[in-house]
């Protein structure tokens, strides 16, 4: 693949001034949400009334929903499943919605009514009508009353089993929501339709061109993990709707980075839930500044995991939202749970005493984010941490210094801003101190001694080692001695990038979990210090080859994988969760690679591409802009 020339001299944000404003989706009833946010719904449209009460209409057919359009507004919803000719769309039209079922060949598709709902919620009743269905729940203020009309009434079976045959010739139109129900004739239904398809479509962020629509992909990823919580009255982001335990949809999991990185990935499209998202891993902080591995995950067992936190990316993830969509009230929100996090590392893992963080709690590999990496083999626990510095978390801890930093002089705390920055110079020293291993030329994890002298170093080689590039740590002589580890085609710049070990290591072929599969975690932080480290052209590869992994498994079968063999690029199914949502870093990586902004707050864009790109609707710096990239030359609109 040819690779992206060079990057034009970075331009200040100031020259934006005349950029268009980021587009503000019109607000959603202050008493009503409408959307796809039920778990086991993936196609159900709840209508979640007071935050007291709940009515599900459940859509679809027998096969597997496909992650399509969900506009972050609920104005349009287009969804589709696999093996069927089944294609649903909806949009919300004040408090109700209007609907279309098509089919490209003849099928049958169910309406479920069913009483499930959310903890604390009445369970609703439904009663079959003339023309459809009606609901009634009894909450603390009284009785609601929702309603649903099909145009032709065709459906058939009890309310929890209604289907409908949908052939080319007879779509299947339907209303639904709180009484008064509007009432809309299919030709008002398709003309709603098709205005707020529009109307998303040239508001969204959307590329075109070789890459094909890889930020539309993060969209739809995102917007369709949207879940609703009657314990939080939130609609944040899970993981993956896969997770979330049956019959209990309040069970849905806030994982610690995972959750800060689907902040970063959602504020492209939709700050609300990016935002909320946040607010809601962070709201599992304990008083001592712990943010726990995991939240909500309330299975019958323990809803926090009490010993044992995951790698420091939250200041990092919110800076990087506010670059894309400024908002001081949400960073002085969050400022101050993200600095007690992360003074809370040396409180507790620290175990030598030496200046030096190591991963620790009931499982470290669990904290470290690499549940069964080899990274650590031949370390063991002293007292609550390992025994070995660990070149990972001290860099991420570094970087968070510096992520803190910026927040802290956007928010006026010069004193506080300057302690972070501070922190970070003493804290690159002591990387370079003891953690360069010169032999290797790279950074490595180092066993401490029962005195805290540093001792052998850890040699086995995988990303993490690269780590310190993120936080600046190398000089100019050590940068190009990591790069070069770091694209030498025998270990690790290969068709597939990054593996998690090394491609000459033991581990490398079996291909499981985190040893040997591409982690598009792992990709998107490498990238952090590959752009302070690395060639123009170098980033230019690397964003293509991130872009690349995910698009020709979302093409092929529309999946956002949790991870990807580095053999054959590939996603596993039946071994990793194909739908989670992290797996959409890989496009940020592009996107980066493409515009960003720089160190210095300065706006930069690629000088070209190596192929044609077309960038639309990205937020940066509070507006919007459209960037073509054609014929090498990169043109800002």
């Amino acid at each position: 693949m040819k690779k992206s020339p060079r990057w034009i001299a970075a331009v200040s944000l100031l020259s934006f001034a005349a950029l268009l404003p980021v587009h503000a989706a019109p607000a959603a009833s202050p008493d009503l949400r409408i959307g796809n946010f039920f778990p086991s719904a993936p196609a159900g449209i709840a209508f979640i009334k007071d935050n007291a009460a709940a009515f599900l209409l459940n859509v679809g057919v027998r096969g597997e929903f496909i992650y399509g359009l969900a506009a972050p507004d609920d104005s349009i919803h287009v969804a589709t499943f696999k093996n069927s000719p089944l294609k649903l769309e909806w949009g919300r039209v004040g408090d109700a919605i209007v609907a279309k079922l098509s089919a490209t060949a003849p099928t049958e598709a169910y309406l479920q009514l069913t009483p499930e709902t959310w903890p604390g919620f009445p369970v609703p009743a439904y009663a079959a009508m003339p023309d459809g269905a009606k609901g009634t729940a009894m909450t603390a203020k009284g009785a609601l009353s929702w309603s649903l009309r099909l145009s032709p009434n065709v459906a058939h079976g009890d309310l929890a089993k209604m289907t409908t045959p949908v052939t080319p010739a007879q779509p299947v139109y339907f209303t639904a929501g709180m009484d008064p129900l509007p009432a809309f004739t299919p030709a008002q239904i398709d003309g709603l339709l098709q205005k707020a398809a529009a109307s998303y479509e040239a508001r969204t962020p959307q590329a075109g061109g070789a890459w094909g629509d890889f930020l539309g992909a993060i969209a739809d990823n995102l917007n369709n993990t949207r879940l609703y919580a009657s314990d939080n009255h939130k609609v944040a982001h899970t993981v993956t709707r896969a997770w979330v335990p049956k019959n209990e949809p309040n069970a849905s999991p806030y994982f610690c980075w995972d959750s800060f990185f689907n902040g970063l990935l959602s504020c492209i499209d939709d700050p609300v839930a990016a935002r909320d998202t946040v607010r809601a891993v962070l709201a599992g902080a304990q008083p001592d500044g712990f943010v726990p591995n995991f939240s909500h995950w309330n299975t019958g067992r323990k809803v926090v995991s009490a010993n044992r936190s995951q790698p420091p990316v939250g200041a990092m993830c919110v800076w990087k939202m506010h670059q894309h969509r400024p908002d001081l009230n949400f960073l002085r929100e969050v400022y101050p749970k993200l600095a007690a996090w992360h003074a809370w590392w040396f409180t507790a893992r620290d175990g030598n005493h030496d200046g030096l963080l190591e991963w620790g709690g009931d499982i470290p590999l669990f904290e470290c984010g690499w549940d069964d990496s080899p990274q650590f083999t031949g370390t063991k626990k002293i007292g609550n941490t390992l025994n070995a510095d660990a070149v990972d978390l001290n860099s991420l801890y570094t970087a968070d210094a510096q992520y803190l930093a910026k927040i802290a002089d956007v928010l006026g705390l010069t004193k506080e801003a300057q302690a972070y920055r501070e922190e970070s110079t003493t804290m690159i020293k002591r990387i370079n101190d003891r953690l360069w291993n010169e032999e290797l030329g790279v950074y490595c994890s180092r066993f401490w001694d029962a005195d805290g002298k540093p001792g052998a170093f850890l040699t086995r080689i995988t990303p993490m080692n690269f780590y310190p590039l993120i936080a600046g740590a190398a000089d100019e002589a050590r940068g190009r001695r990591v790069l070069a580890l770091m694209t030498d085609p025998k270990k690790f710049w290969g068709e597939w990038i990054l593996p998690t070990v090394a491609y000459d290591d033991p581990f490398y072929p079996q291909q499981a979990y985190w040893r040997g599969k591409v982690w598009a975690p792992v990709n998107y932080l490498v990238f952090q210090g590959l752009k302070r480290y690395g060639s123009p052209e170098q980033i230019a590869h690397f964003g293509e080859r991130s872009v690349e992994l995910f698009m020709r498994n979302w093409n092929q079968d529309r999946v956002c994988g949790e991870n990807y063999l580095s053999t054959t690029g590939e996603q596993q199914a039946q071994r990793s969760d194909p739908h989670y949502t992290w797996g959409a870093l890989l496009c940020m990586v592009g996107l980066e690679s493409l515009v960003d902004i720089d160190e210095q707050g300065r706006f930069q864009m690629a000088k070209g591409a190596s192929q044609n790109i077309e960038l639309h609707n990205i937020p940066f710096a509070g507006r919007v802009i459209n960037v073509s990239f054609q014929n090498g030359r990169g043109v800002l609109r």
